[in-house]
């Protein structure tokens, strides 16, 4: 049965920390094929939509304590009832009412009677504007309160909002090989397109290192890099070598990019994509990026430093599951250590670029400011946040000049 296989994913995801995207990968194929769609529609789609549709049916509940597994069951069947128009709410209530009681039996017409409530009254009250963001838009309101203060309150509605986007999935053409005629790649901007394909890593396009997957925000910081064939080029926190490989393939596989990464299996990664790509100027290590003291010099530098990732929430909805607002009490010292260590490592005139793949001006522009007061040595060329749409996530980027 599909949706006990959905049930179980779910909760693997929500109470047990697997991550969504690697879950799907893992184990869609327990899925009989026909079923498929259906089944990776309902997971992500009850993951972006979670604490909503947790909201609607917890108004009916009246405090009862509610077993975890039969949780997720009530979540994902408000999903279907809300979002699934192609599914008749009986069907879906029949369902529930089934797998409720594999879980334990008397939860059956508990089960029963709340989704049957949803069902005749699909609407939520709230207490202000925040709150009806924040539940909308399956969103913690802490997060929206941040936003509006740092963005304002229009730009805190389209962050939210994209949250939701179920973005298509997005690849670059390696600029070294010649893209043979194919219906399964629509321009979006050069030399990104949309991939209209299945299963990208059976793709011959992949295979032969043609195409690699690239969301477009990301590609338009390898941009702000500028690389040029003959350069040596740091990759400080470079897993799994999205950004690096593009800079090669602009490189023309001319030059010497060092891509590091704190643990080995990941650093394998780097060297297993730039084996598909057939690019050699790539060397990866695995290192600790706030010790640089073994490396040399560098003309340029990519600082791609880990962050709390709310431009990426469309594209990994498990963050928003979890996302606490003291996650980035430790992010921030981290992102401040790779900067600085960085100075030490460009040259005069050299570049870096500071970038991260979220929506908070402490570790976007708040880093970039307290970086320029402690390196005077440093200007600042440009800055900008990449705003998360259907087209790309959110991304933030600096650039950073050396002066001579």
């Amino acid at each position: 049965m599909v949706r006990n296989w959905v049930l179980n994913a779910l909760y693997t995801v929500v109470y047990e920390g697997a991550y969504s995207s690697l879950y799907l990968k893992q184990h869609l194929h327990e899925v009989d094929k026909k079923d498929q769609a259906l089944a990776t529609t309902i997971f992500y789609g009850t993951l972006r939509n979670y604490r909503y549709c947790q909201a609607m049916w917890k108004q009916y509940a009246n405090q009862n304590k509610v077993n975890k597994k039969i949780k997720v069951l009530l979540t994902m069947s408000v999903y279907q009832l809300l979002f699934l128009d192609k599914v008749p709410s009986y069907a879906v209530i029949d369902e529930a009412v089934r797998c409720a009681r594999q879980i334990r039996k008397p939860a059956a017409g508990f089960v029963n009677a709340l989704l049957r409530q949803v069902d005749r009254n699909r609407s939520l009250s709230f207490k202000n504007e925040e709150e009806e963001i924040a539940l909308t838009y399956s969103l913690p309101e802490w997060i929206v309160k941040m936003w509006t203060a740092q963005y304002g309150a229009q730009k805190a509605l389209e962050f939210a909002k994209a949250s939701l986007y179920e973005s298509s999935m997005s690849v670059r053409r390696n600029v070294m090989k010649e893209l043979p005629r194919t219906d399964r790649l629509i321009e979006i901007e050069e030399p990104v397109y949309r991939y209209c394909g299945k299963a990208l890593e059976y793709d011959p396009l992949y295979k032969e290192g043609i195409i690699s997957p690239q969301d477009l925000g990301a590609y338009d910081i390898v941009r702000m890099i500028e690389p040029k064939a003959g350069e040596t080029i740091l990759d400080m926190c470079a897993a799994p070598g999205t950004k690096t490989m593009a800079m090669a393939e602009t490189m023309n596989n001319t030059g010497h990019i060092d891509a590091l990464d704190l643990h080995e299996h990941r650093a394998e990664l780097i060297r297993k994509d730039a084996a598909r790509l057939d690019l050699d100027i790539v060397h990866a290590t695995a290192a600790d990026a706030t010790d640089l003291s073994d490396l040399g010099m560098y003309d340029k530098i990519l600082c791609d430093v880990p962050c709390s990732g709310y431009g990426t929430l469309a594209r990994k909805p498990d963050i928003k599951l979890h996302m606490q607002p003291t996650d980035m009490d430790t992010l921030i010292p981290i992102q401040h250590a790779l900067l600085d260590e960085a100075s030490k490592h460009v040259r005069q005139g050299g570049l870096i670029v500071y970038s991260t793949c979220t929506l908070n001006k402490k570790e976007n522009e708040k880093q970039v400011e307290r970086f320029l007061k402690e390196h005077e040595e440093f200007e600042l060329l440009e800055q900008k946040t990449i705003e998360p749409g259907h087209r790309s996530n959110g991304f933030f980027a600096a650039r950073l000049r050396k002066r001579k």
